[in-house]
């Protein structure tokens, strides 16, 4: 599915050139070549000085306004992000949502990258009662009876998005929608999703018929969030080894520095 707005970039790129070719055609006729060179200095310094003051700001909210945090959803969220961009599929365009019959397609924003992943779902088991009605099947446990159930893995596609214009990709972080396969067209050109709405559920967008999904969505945020702890420990864990066994260098200077320091000697009695 071809987009409306891609169609009309080509359109207003055209318009643009004609426009500029058409100013330095007249600036150089009536104030001649140094005329024209004076303008481009001069447009050349205003660029100079506005990119300053958005360097200044970004720096100013990087430094004072923007959150750093270790959240174990949030880093596995900026991994989704990465791989998504290392996988960015160049023929994606703009990411919509199908409505219903009665409202149009929505636009979402520009797909800046795209990924295909396995997650883990938890799928209960059932049995029937006496009264021959189905139940979660149950087993005794540590005293306590738990609900049964299986492991199954489904795919899912990760999509990047980027809203809004410069200030919002200079600012802002993209959205990850997380979709089953069958839950959009194909991925050429725009892609539609196949729902009324978007619901953020931690760190992510899944569509709106997804949201009570617990055993797809809670269960693989947890578990995604529960290997991210664990490989987290893994790298503290080597830290502290390295550290007892003399293989850190920082570590190992420190107590080198320490061991210089001459103790102050017992007062003579």
């Amino acid at each position: 599915m071809t987009s409306e707005n891609s169609k009309k970039k080509p359109i207003g790129i055209i318009v643009f050139a004609l426009i500029l070719i058409a100013i330095i055609v007249i600036v150089t006729v009536f104030m001649g070549i140094r005329g024209f060179f004076k303008i481009i200095q001069t447009v050349l310094v205003i660029g100079f000085f506005i990119g300053l003051i958005f360097l200044i700001a970004y720096l100013f909210y990087w430094l004072f306004i923007k959150k750093h945090r270790y959240d174990v959803t949030y880093v596995n969220k900026q991994k989704l992000i990465k791989a998504g961009k290392i996988n960015a599929m160049k023929n994606l365009n703009d990411l919509y949502l199908s409505g219903d019959k009665g409202h149009t397609r929505v636009k979402i924003g520009k797909i800046t990258g795209y990924c295909r992943i396995q997650i883990l779902s938890k799928q209960h088991q059932y049995e029937k009662d006496k009264n021959g009605r189905m139940k979660l099947k149950t087993v005794k446990r540590d005293g306590q009876m738990q609900a049964v159930y299986d492991l199954d893995k489904e795919e899912q596609d990760v999509f990047i998005i980027q809203k809004g214009g410069f200030i919002s990709k200079m600012f802002g972080e993209p959205l990850v929608v997380r979709v089953n396969p069958e839950d959009h067209d194909e991925l050429v050109g725009d892609v539609t999703l196949k729902g009324f709405s978007l619901i953020p559920i931690s760190e992510y967008f899944f569509l709106n018929k997804d949201y009570l999904d617990v055993r797809k969505i809670d269960y693989a945020i947890l578990k995604e969030a529960e290997r991210g702890i664990m490989f987290e420990n893994l790298r503290d864990m080597k830290e502290i080894v390295d550290k007892a066994i003399a293989l850190d260098s920082r570590h190992k200077k420190d107590i080198e520095q320490k061991n210089l320091i001459d103790l102050p000697g017992q007062p003579e009695k």
